[in-house]
């Protein structure tokens, strides 16, 4: 629920001014606002998970689920592909992705990040990459820019009503 109706349209102004593009990942790392990284396959992990029952007794899960794998474009020295693998979990098969698979990712702006700064583009450090969403070849896919864009109206806004809230803004 937006509580300030006007300091929400000033930030979705200043934030849909923001120049934003789609593009794949550079040799340096990210080098757009929205990115496309190649999905080559889905890792298929097991897990077990060990709980304590209302009768106090421990009950042990197993579970199965897939990690995308991307290609690395990330710019170190070793290209390959990447997933994320957690220490408890066990790889038991891996399956190629529908070709051509992408995972989207959007630059999110630190929490901090002021309307001012949005207003005048006086920003350059950024926090992590978010997940958006899968493109696949033939499927209708959502406007990655205008998703990007509400996540970062949302941080923004959010930001603002803190500030005001603690009287950081002086009218």
């Amino acid at each position: 629920m937006v509580e300030n109706e006007q300091l929400y349209n000033e930030i979705r102004e200043a934030v849909n001014a923001i120049p934003m593009k789609i593009g794949f990942e550079g040799i340096g790392g990210i080098s757009e606002y929205v990115t496309k990284s190649v999905l080559v396959g889905y890792a298929v992990v097991q897990y077990t998970v060990t709980e304590k029952g209302l009768d106090n007794r421990e009950i042990t899960k197993t579970f199965v689920k897939s990690n995308p794998v991307y290609q690395d474009g990330s710019g170190s020295d070793i290209y390959g592909v990447e997933t994320r693998i957690r220490n408890e979990e066990t790889v038991i098969g891996v399956v190629p992705a529908t070709r051509p698979t992408y995972g989207i990712f959007g630059l999110m702006p630190l929490d901090d990040l002021s309307l001012e700064q949005v207003a005048s583009l006086s920003f350059s450090h950024f926090g992590k990459d978010k997940f958006l969403g899968f493109e696949y070849e033939g499927v209708e896919h959502p406007n990655w820019i205008s998703m990007l864009r509400e996540k970062w109206i949302e941080i923004v806004y959010e930001h603002e009503k803190d500030r005001e809230m603690w009287g950081e803004i002086q009218e």
